[in-house]
Parts: C-alpha cells; structure tokens; sequence
C-alpha cells in the first residue's frame, strides 16, 4: 500500500472497557441471543478487537505534528514516510471468517439493514468488490439503504456512471431532512466558497445550481463517464453510517469528529499501532493505544477554490494545482494514482461560430514504458458538459494531436491524457479566449507552433499533424509558426505583418520592443519579421506560416509577438509564449 495521509486518534478507550468489545468477550451461553443481526455484531465486535491487538506498529512521521485538528482527532499528509506493514496474516484470516458468518447470516435475514450493510463493507475492504455487489443486491431493507449499498459497491468497482443513477434514487427515496444533509458539500469548501454556499438555503435553486455546478468542476477527468467525485462523496457518507452501526479500529464510537474526518478525507484502507498514550480517568491515568489511520496516497485537492468555482472560464493552470493550498478535503481517483501536469501546446481557431481547439501533446516523460494502452482526450466547454466539445482517443499514442469542436468565444479547456494500466493521468486544464479583438472587422487565431517538415502548411489540418507538443524548443532549432486571420476582404487587401520574439517580462509595444532590440544587439541578434501581404481572395479567412531561426536567442523565456495591420482599424495582436532551452 502506498504511503498515506495519517489520522491519530487523540483519545480512546481500552479495549477492554469498550461496551462492544465486553459483549463480545461473551457471557452465560444461556443469555446469549441467537437473533441474526446479534450474532453478527458479535462476531464483527470479535474481529475488530483481534485486528486491534494485532495493528503492526506505526513506522513514519509522528503525530506530534499536526497540520490540522479535527476534534480529537489530528490529522496530516504525507507521501514520503514509507507505507504502514502489510496486514498479519490472521487477521485477513479473521476477516475472511467474519465475511462468510455475515454472508450466511445475510442471506437467511435479507431485511435486516444491518447485516447487508457489514457484508457490504467488508467484502469492499477485502477487495472482493464484485461480491460487494452481489450482497448489496440481495439487500432486502426498507427504503432507501439497499438502493445507497448498490450505489457504492458499483463506485467502488469504478462504474461511477451506475453508481450515480442509485445516488439519485437514494436522493429521491431520503426523507428531507436527510436529503439535505446527503447533499451538503460545504466540508469540502475553502472558505470564500463556503460562506457563499452557506448563503443559500437547503432546497432552493441557487443552492442546487451551485452544488450542479461544484461538481461539475471537481471531476478530475471531465472525458469519463460518470462523476466519479460526486460519487465518491455519497460513497464516504455511505461508509459513515457504516461505521456509525458498528465499532471501527479506532476503538471508540462513531461521532462527529470521525465523520468529518472522514467524509474531508477518505475512509481509512489500513492502520497501525503508535506509541502508547497517557489517558486520564477517574481513579487514576493509563495508557491507551494510539490508532494511526492510512488513507491512500498521492491525494488531491477534492474541490477547485472559491476563484474557479465563480470564475472557471478566466481561470489558468496554477488555480487548477492538486496542491495548491489550503486543501481542505482530499480524494484520490484510482485511476490516477499518478497525476502529472501535461506537457501540451493549444491553439484557438474559428469556423463561424464554432471554435477548433487544437491539441499537441507529450507523455513520454511521465507514462510508464510500455504502457499497453494511451488514452486521450480534449474537453473544451462555455459553461457545463452537456455543450462541451469532446474529442477522445481511446487506442492514442503517447504523444500525438487532437481537434474538439466547440461554441466559438471563452472556453474551459481540459486536456486529459491517461495510461489506465500504470494508473497515470497527465492533465491540463484552464480557461482558454480568442486574441482580444474587440469591435475590430479583422481578427486572428492563436498562434500554433510546428515542427517545419518542408512546406508552409495552408490550413489548420495540415498544421496539426506538425505541431509541437510543447512551447519548449532547443536553441538551434528552427520554429514553424502558423495563424489565421478572420474578416479580411475577400476581394483580397493588404495586410502588415509583423513577427518578433521579445523576452517575456519585456513590455508590449513597438517602442520598448525596439529599444530592448538595441541591448540585444550586443549580446545576441533579435528576431523580427517583418512584411507586407495580400489577404486570400474568395475567402474571409487568410492561413499564413513563417519559420523562425532563433539559433541567436539565448536560453530563458520568450514571447513570441504577431500583429497585422489592415485600414481602418487598430492594429490586432496575438502572443504565445516559448521558453529557448540549451541542447
């Protein structure tokens, strides 16, 4: 098991004095009950005080130093310490017992909300998921619980799009007041968010809007099918009430504290045995165990803050960061135990009123070797999923090019490009526009760099194939450019155009890119194009290409600057950035 996120638990009863774990050392075989659900508590309050005395002991950071309290809990992160020790082979034992009492008792008391619940739980844990399913379905309880146990079996076998269609039923089925507890993600919010959340009442459609729209931005593969963070929130809120019927390593009962733990970060896969703790009781102090929950690690931040949240078509890459602090709740997809940031390059093109956004990528440096399958994908929306654009390859290689359709003007962009089998997910998401042309007649793309192979490609779809999958280059190399100009005469007319390569902290404007040209001069030769052109006759659009020699550019980080000029209106712009690397 991977290295792991650490709950402590602060304070807690010895085992031998837990009510539950009295119960289970067993009394006068006389007054001993033979109700179903009463022997299967007794058997799982049997297995959790043998698990408990034989937790392999705690290796890794300490507890004494918390990054947050949660009651009397403490809780940090932390993917360096190496990961707890296996399980002891008795206790997976134990537990393998534990389930084929709860099974038997489950399939001779199908009703008993109880036993589904365990058999569910501890099928999960012992990674019998598809089993897990089968007990959820021979669930018989009234209402809505047996519907919430499908809902996470199939969450956890990774069929969220399922999972979500049961979540919805359990909504339905909730009585009110639980349904606003069910659908309350305010645990999950920075603060901004949550004092703008906590604004709008239970029920109403603000408050609806917004959670619609809290998960739509939390979905770390917007390519998938099935909301796997919303899902995963009702799965947590499921494991609770397991938890909440039944004792739990911790040793102590279920309350508040470990249900916000909880529901912020995860239940936890595997425990260990810290050092022991003074505990101050009547009559005197004693030592307690102290219990060291592990959650899966690397995980994310669960929700984007307040900024993406309100404005996610403005927002750029560094809001998006997994890490970016505070992180208030944490989840890790298992489909990305590796998340890396994609090495890509973008571009806008227009058709009329749809958009082409145009994708190159690289996952070479990250992808495992002989990742057996590449996945990828291109999501470019105005507003939510249902009018995104959505371009996906499904059988990609590791590094290749993809073109999504969608309504011209701002867009959420995010590319996602995944090895399923090494568990890696590269992405890059942020807010993506058109080079600002406001009230202007003529108008340009993006600029898309490109390897030169020998030609000035005409068209988008003869640059694509060409594209560089960074805006990183080797000095030396030469640099293929490619734009489009919109609203130009079709009768044809003429075009100033100007391509120059500034350092990027330098300052638009042809004046300061002149001067910074002199200081240049004596260090290394700047790089400028400049030219007049004819617009393309019978055509409102013009493609043009040019090819840079940057050979005398120094390494650091560059813009690289195109204005056209037409009569009658101010000069248009557009910019991208390259970064000149040494060989």
């Amino acid at each position: 098991m991977a290295s792991a996120a650490l709950q402590v638990a602060l304070t807690a009863l010895p085992a031998a004095t837990h009510p539950q774990a009295l119960a289970a050392q067993g009394t006068d075989s006389a007054a001993v009950s033979m109700d179903p659900r009463d022997v299967g508590q007794r058997a799982q309050a049997r297995f959790e005080t043998f698990r408990r005395a034989n937790l392999p002991a705690h290796r890794g950071r300490s507890s004494n130093r918390c990054e947050e309290r949660v009651g009397r809990f403490c809780y940090w992160y932390d993917e360096v310490s190496p990961p707890p020790e296996p399980e002891n082979a008795t206790v997976t034992t134990a537990r393998t017992q534990l389930i084929a009492t709860l099974d038997s008792l489950g399939r001779a008391l199908p009703t008993d909300e109880w036993l589904a619940a365990q058999r569910v739980r501890y099928l999960d844990e012992a990674g019998r998921n598809a089993e897990a399913l089968t007990a959820a379905t021979e669930c018989r309880a009234y209402g809505w619980w047996c519907i919430a146990l499908r809902g996470f079996a199939l969450h956890q076998l990774g069929r969220y799009a399922d999972a979500e269609l049961r979540w919805d039923s359990t909504l339905v089925a909730l009585p009110v007041g639980l349904r606003c507890l069910w659908s309350d993600v305010g645990l999950y919010l920075d603060e901004d968010a949550r004092r703008q959340y906590s604004r709008s009442g239970c029920g109403t459609a603000q408050r609806d809007s917004l959670t619609a729209r809290i998960w739509w931005l939390a979905r770390p593969r917007y390519s998938m099918r099935g909301n796997d963070a919303r899902s995963e929130h009702f799965a947590r809120l499921t494991y609770a009430e397991f938890l909440r019927a039944a004792p739990s390593a911790y040793m102590f009962g279920f309350d508040e504290d470990e249900r916000e733990l909880l529901l912020r970060f995860g239940w936890s896969r595997a425990w260990s045995r810290g050092p022991e703790m003074p505990l101050m009781m009547p009559g005197g102090g004693q030592q307690v165990m102290n219990i060291v929950g592990h959650d899966p690690t690397p995980a994310y931040r669960y929700i984007p803050p307040n900024y993406v949240l309100n404005s996610p078509l403005s927002s750029d890459s560094t809001d998006w960061a997994v890490q970016l602090p505070p992180v208030v709740a944490r989840y890790q997809p298992p489909y990305a135990k590796r998340l890396f940031m994609l090495e890509h390059q973008q571009a806008l093109f227009r058709r009329g009123d749809t958009a082409l956004v145009v994708l190159a990528y690289d996952l070479r440096r990250v992808a495992a070797r002989g990742a057996s399958t590449i996945e990828a994908a291109l999501v470019a929306t105005p507003a939510t999923l249902s009018n995104a654009g959505i371009a996906i390859r499904t059988d990609a290689p590791a590094r290749g090019t993809l073109i999504a359709r969608a309504p011209w003007g701002p867009l959420l962009m995010s590319a996602e490009v995944a090895a399923p089998d090494s568990s890696v997910l590269a992405r890059a998401r942020y807010g993506i526009r058109p080079p600002l042309a406001t009230g202007a007649r003529v108008s340009l793309s993006d600029l898309l760099f490109y390897e030169p192979y020998g030609e000035f490609p005409t068209t988008v779809e003869q640059a694509v194939p060409h594209a560089i999958p960074t805006q990183r280059i080797l000095r030396g190399q030469k640099l293929g450019v490619f734009w489009e100009t919109y609203g130009t005469d079709p009768a044809g007319e003429v075009m100033t155009i100007s391509l120059t390569v500034v350092p990027e902290t330098e300052e638009a404007g042809a004046m300061r890119r002149a001067a910074r040209a002199l200081r240049l001069s004596r260090e290394s030769a700047p790089v400028s194009i400049g030219a007049q052109d004819v617009s393309a006759r019978g055509s409102s659009r013009t493609a043009r290409a040019l090819e840079l020699d940057i050979a005398t550019l120094r390494p650091g980080d560059y813009l690289v600057q195109l204005e056209v000029s037409v009569a009658g209106q101010y000069t248009i712009r557009a910019d991208r950035r390259l970064v000149v690397v040494a060989p």
